[in-house]
């Protein structure tokens, strides 16, 4: 006759120490871990410097437009244009016909990193422009009453 043996169940196999193990791991992944989060940061950090330049041409073109005389206006837009920084101009009119005034502006805004490219062999692929044009036009009705 043949005996038959009960398997003994020893609970999970035992692993092997691998002392490197984490280290290994963790230099795999921080570098792409860094470039992503120094992206985002940079990102961020872009955006918020175009905002800043958008907010700035509108406000100049609005302060512009509320004035009743072109040549004031044109002096107030080309200190805001100064003041601000960008690289630019624009013009005050009065709408023909109608006691309304009309301030067109046209900013050239640097982004803060430059030119951000990737080098290939073929040659660098440019992700943006090193300058992003930002045009705005205002026109304020002067009601009298």
């Amino acid at each position: 006759m043949t005996q038959v043996r009960a398997l003994k169940y020893s609970g999970p196999a035992k692993r092997k120490a691998c002392p490197g193990q984490n280290l290994v791991e963790l230099v795999l992944t921080l570098p792409f871990t860094l470039i992503l989060t120094f992206f985002i940061i940079d990102s961020g950090r872009a955006w918020m410097a175009y905002e800043s330049a958008k907010m700035a041409v509108r406000d100049a073109a609005y302060t512009a437009s509320i004035f009743q005389n072109p040549e004031v206006g044109q002096k107030q837009l080309d200190l805001r244009i100064l003041a601000s920084g960008l690289k630019g101009s624009g013009t005050v009119s009065q709408v023909p016909n109608q006691h309304a005034y009309r301030a067109s502006i046209e900013v050239e805004f640097t982004p803060l990193f430059g030119e951000m490219a990737i080098p290939t062999l073929s040659g660098p692929i440019n992700l943006l422009p090193t300058t992003i044009p930002i045009k705005y036009e205002n026109v304020t009705d002067v009601a009298l009453y």
